[in-house]
C-alpha cells in the first residue's frame, strides 16, 4: 500500500501517512492541487511558513507507461497568488513512485539551509550551508559525488534562495541532465522554506506495480505502438520542440520585439533545423535525448561547445520564442548561454525572456544585445537590483520600469504563441486557473482537426475547455503532454490509457475517465482560487491583445468577454 510522506521542515520530524479516501484515486497534478485546497489557507503568504509543497508522481508513474515520468509540483504561487501547478520530467516520479510514495508533502520552515534525503527507511536531515548560492549544476556535481550516481535530486539555484518570484525548481534526469518544474515561481516557495535540495535514494527499488499486470501490460504495450505510430513523433524525435520555431513564424505567431510582431527575420537561425545542424559539429553533442525511463519520443538534446563540455540540455521552443526572437536575439548560441544561465540560476526561461523583452523596450537595454543580456542576468547572483527585477517576472519589471504594454495575465508571461493569431490558446492563457500558461490547453491547428480556425473569433471557448481538462488529467496521469497529443487524433489509444490506469489502481473506469477526472481537477483549482479572490475579470488577456494590430496580419483577440466567461460557466 502506497504512503504519504510528511515532512515538517521546522521541527525535522516526518511521518508515513495512509492515504486518505478521496487521495486514492488520484496523482500528479490532481493530487497536489487537492492536497493545497485542502489543507493551505488561501489567504496565507505564499513565502510564509503555512504554504505547503506538493511533490507528487502521476498515477502511472514508475511503471512501463511510456513517458509517464513527470513530477507534480504543488503549491500556492508567489508569482500569480493561485493555486499553482508546474511539473517536469526526469528521474524524480519514477523514483518516488517506486519508494511507495504516493506524494511527498514539505511543510514548516527550515532554520538553516537544509538538505533532505529520502531513503526507503525514511528522512535524514541534512545541514547545507555549503550549499548557498551554489548555481544547479555544481549542487548537483557535488551531490552526486557525497551521494552516488543513482540518486534523483530536487533543487533550487541561487533565485530561489533569494525567494525571486520568476524561480524554478530543477529536478534531475537519469543522467543528471536538469528538467525544471519553471512556472509560478515554484523555486521561491522552496527558497522560502530554507530547502536547498531533495535528494531521493530509492536502495534499488525501481518500479512501481499495477494491481492488474497482465492487463496493465497488454494495454502500456497497445499504446506505445501506437503513439510511435503517430507523425508527429518523428518530427519531434529528430527536431524536439525547436521544430516549432519556423511553423509559428509561418503563422505569424512567433512572439517578436515584446509581442509587438508576430514574424522575426532571423527565426531560421533559431529554429531546430539550425539547433540540430549545429549539434551535428559539437563533440558528444546530442539532437535526440531521453530524459525519462520508458520515453520513446526523445525530444530532448544536449548542445556542448566546441570541446564537448556541456552548454545545456534541453533547449526548448518556448526558450528560443522568449529569450530569442521576443528580444531580438537572433543568435541561437547566444539564447543557449542564457538558457544555461537560468537554468544555473534556477529562473523560469519564459519569465527571463518577457522581463528582458520589456526592460528593452522600456531602453535598460539594446533590442538584440544578447550580451548584455547575459550581464543582467548574471548580475542576479550578485543581488544587483536591475537583476533582481528581472529575476521577480515579466509583470514586475513592467511595473517597475512603468512599461504599460506587459504580456501577462495574472501576473504570468505569456509563453511563446501569439494569442492574436491562435486564439483558442489565447482563450486559455486568459481562463486557466494557473494564470498564462500553454501547457494547460495549447490549441494548434491540426491536419487531423482541419475544421478548426485557430484565428476565428468565435468558437474558441469550447476547445480552450475541452483542452484544459484534458491535459489536467494528463498531468495527473504523469504523462508527457506530447505522449497524450496523438490520443486526440487516434480515438483508440485513450482507450488504452484508461485501460492502464485501471488496472493501475485495480477498478473499472468509465469510458469518459479522461475528462471527469481533468473536470474534477479544474473544479479544485477554480475553488481553491475563488477563495483567494480571483474572478471572472481576472480571466482577461492584457488590452494591447486586443487595441494592437499584428503588422503582418491586421489580427487582434477579439474573442468576445461573454465566451471567455463561459469556459468556466459550470
Amino acid at each position: 500500500m502506497k504512503k504519504i510522506l510528511r515532512i515538517n521542515l521546522t521541527d525535522q520530524t516526518f511521518q508515513f501517512e495512509d492515504i486518505r479516501n478521496q487521495y486514492i484515486h488520484l496523482g500528479g497534478r490532481g493530487l497536489s492541487s487537492k492536497i493545497i485546497n485542502d489543507e493551505v489557507k488561501p489567504d496565507c503568504d505564499p513565502l510564509g511558513s503555512d504554504n505547503k509543497i506538493v511533490l507528487a508522481p502521476g498515477i502511472l508513474s514508475g511503471t512501463k507507461v511510456l513517458c509517464s515520468g513527470r513530477l507534480s509540483v504543488g503549491t500556492k504561487s508567489p508569482l500569480t497568488n493561485t493555486i499553482k501547478e508546474a511539473n517536469a520530467g526526469g528521474a524524480v516520479a519514477a523514483q518516488l513512485a517506486g519508494l511507495g510514495l504516493h506524494c511527498v508533502i514539505l511543510e514548516g520552515c527550515g532554520k538553516n539551509h537544509t538538505l533532505v534525503k529520502i531513503t526507503p527507511e525514511g528522512v535524514i536531515f541534512v545541514q547545507a550551508d555549503k550549499l548557498a548560492r551554489k548555481g544547479n549544476y555544481q549542487c548537483v556535481e557535488i551531490l552526486r559525488k557525497e551521494h552516488g550516481d543513482e540518486i534523483g535530486i530536487i533543487s533550487i539555484g541561487p533565485a530561489g534562495e533569494m525567494q525571486l518570484k520568476a524561480s524554478a525548481i530543477a529536478v534531475s534526469a537519469r543522467d543528471h541532465h536538469l528538467r525544471f518544474a519553471a512556472r509560478g515561481g515554484v523555486g521561491a516557495v522552496m527558497g522560502s522554506k530554507n530547502l536547498k535540495a531533495v535528494v531521493i535514494d530509492t536502495g534499488g527499488k525501481k518500479e512501481a506495480t499495477p494491481k492488474d499486470a497482465p492487463r496493465f501490460d497488454r494495454a502500456a504495450t497497445a499504446l506505445a505502438k501506437g503513439v510511435a505510430a503517430h507523425p508527429l513523433i518523428g518530427g519531434l524525435k529528430n527536431l524536439g520542440t525547436p521544430v516549432l520555431v519556423n511553423m509559428i513564424n509561418a503563422l505569424g505567431a512567433l512572439p517578436t520585439k515584446n509581442f509587438s510582431s508576430g514574424q522575426f527575420k532571423f527565426a531560421e537561425q533559431l529554429s531546430g533545423e539550425q539547433l540540430a545542424e549545429l549539434i551535428s559539429k559539437r563533440p558528444d553533442a546530442q539532437a535526440s535525448h531521453a530524459c525519462m525511463k520508458g520515453c520513446i519520443i526523445h525530444c530532448s538534446n544536449i548542445l556542448t561547445d566546441d570541446n564537448g563540455n556541456l552548454i545545456c540540455s534541453s533547449i526548448e521552443y518556448e526558450t528560443l520564442a522568449l529569450l530569442g526572437s521576443n528580444c531580438m536575439i537572433g543568435d541561437i548560441e547566444t539564447v543557449a548561454r542564457l538558457n544555461r544561465l537560468c537554468n544555473d540560476l534556477g529562473l523560469d526561461t519564459m519569465e527571463a525572456g518577457g522581463a528582458l523583452a520589456i526592460a528593452m523596450e522600456a531602453g535598460k537595454l539594446p533590442w538584440g544585445d544578447g550580451e548584455k543580456a547575459l550581464l543582467l542576468l548574471n548580475s542576479i547572483y550578485d543581488g544587483h537590483e536591475n537583476g533582481l527585477m528581472i529575476g521577480n517576472g515579466a509583470h514586475f519589471t513592467g511595473k517597475t520600469l512603468g512599461v504599460t504594454r506587459i504580456p501577462s495575465v495574472k501576473k504570468q508571461c505569456i509563453s511563446g504563441y501569439d494569442p492574436r493569431v491562435l486564439k483558442g490558446t489565447g482563450v486559455t492563457y486568459a481562463t486557466s486557473t494557473m494564470g498564462a500558461d500553454h501547457t494547460c490547453g495549447n490549441a494548434l491547428p491540426s491536419p487531423a482537426n482541419p475544421e478548426y480556425n485557430p484565428s476565428s473569433p468565435t468558437g474558441q471557448a469550447p476547445v480552450s475547455q475541452f483542452l484544459q481538462a484534458y491535459f489536467a488529467a494528463i498531468d495527473s496521469l504523469g504523462l508527457c503532454l506530447f505522449a497524450s497529443l496523438p490520443v486526440l487524433d487516434i480515438p483508440e489509444l485513450k482507450q488504452h490509457i484508461i485501460e492502464c490506469a485501471s488496472a493501475m489502481l485495480g477498478e473499472p473506469l468509465s469510458d469518459e475517465y479522461i475528462e471527469q477526472l481533468g473536470e474534477s481537477v479544474i473544479k479544485t483549482e477554480k475553488s481553491f482560487n475563488k477563495a483567494v479572490g480571483f474572478d471572472r475579470q481576472d480571466d482577461r488577456l492584457p488590452d494591447f491583445f486586443s487595441h494592437e494590430p499584428l503588422p503582418e496580419n491586421n489580427a487582434v483577440f477579439d474573442v468576445s468577454d461573454e465566451e471567455l466567461d463561459s469556459v468556466h460557466s459550470g
